[in-house]
């Protein structure tokens, strides 16, 4: 097992934030589209790292969510390692992460990894591509 710093771990978690932040608005239209009827919704985005948000027809809630993939198949596989929220919960958290951006500028104003000066080359960088196995 190895440990990872503190400063990568926030700079991990800070990239992370800043998509999350950005895919807030389509989000919120997936969720507002759950409510028409007959409207087949799913939404599966990609936060950094194995971590990822999906909205899907059939079950009413935002779910966040650590992802991994077993050595023995091609498709990743959802960990317990995460969290399902209801409509209310998701309106709730939407007014956190605004006082949050609010209150932590620093936060407010971060990159998503792909933004940053300096990324890595296509499919090296392991924040944008967890599962990617090269040949």
């Amino acid at each position: 097992m190895f440990l990872i710093s503190s400063f990568t771990l926030h700079v991990r978690l800070t990239r992370r934030w800043a998509v999350f932040c950005q895919s807030l608005s389509e989000i919120n239209i997936v969720v507002q589209q759950l409510d028409e009827v007959g409207r087949e919704v799913k939404l599966w985005l990609h936060i950094g790292g194995g971590h990822y948000l999906s909205v899907t027809s059939g079950f009413r809630c935002v779910d966040l969510r650590k992802w991994f993939q077993p050595q023995d198949q091609k498709d990743p596989k959802p960990t317990r390692k995460g969290i399902a929220l209801n409509f209310d919960q998701w309106v709730r958290m939407r007014n956190i992460v605004e006082a949050i951006n609010n209150d932590h500028p620093v936060l407010a104003a971060a990159l998503p990894c792909y933004m940053q000066e300096g990324h890595l080359a296509m499919f090296e960088c392991r924040e944008c591509y967890p599962f990617l196995k090269l040949a």
